[in-house]
């Protein structure tokens, strides 16, 4: 088993739906502590989760899946892909109206992911491969 989850660890796709996972999970937990502690806060919660796992997001992508360095310029970039990921998610549900909601969250799942990373792999991190 040790093999097989190595090889797949190798794969720069893998790495970036575990990365992406952890981050996922990260924003979650924290969304839910702020709300333990503040009820109605449902935007601050969101907010503190979205940027923590943003900035963890970042930095576990830039080095550990498309092993380059940290840069402001990569970050900005990054920053306007899961901003487009984020404007899309939205239009695509509004365009889904008359859609259960778990077709939209599982489009949204399946989707943005694969979008996300075909840009950052070709726009985000291509400038630091040609540098």
């Amino acid at each position: 088993m040790a093999p097989l989850i190595s090889k797949l660890l190798t794969l720069r796709i893998v790495r970036y739906g575990l990365a992406g996972g952890v981050a996922t999970l990260l924003h979650f937990m924290l969304a839910l502590l702020v709300l333990s502690i503040w009820p109605l806060a449902f935007i601050v919660a969101n907010f503190v989760g979205f940027s923590v796992a943003f900035v963890f997001s970042y930095l576990v992508q830039t080095r550990w899946v498309f092993q380059k360095d940290i840069d402001i310029n990569n970050a900005l970039r990054f920053f306007v892909v899961q901003s487009g990921a984020l404007c899309l998610s939205i239009w695509l549900s509004s365009l889904l109206t008359d859609y259960p909601n778990i077709v939209k969250v599982m489009l949204v799942i399946i989707l943005l992911p694969a979008i996300t990373f075909i840009v950052h792999r070709f726009w985000t991190f291509a400038r630091a491969e040609a540098s």
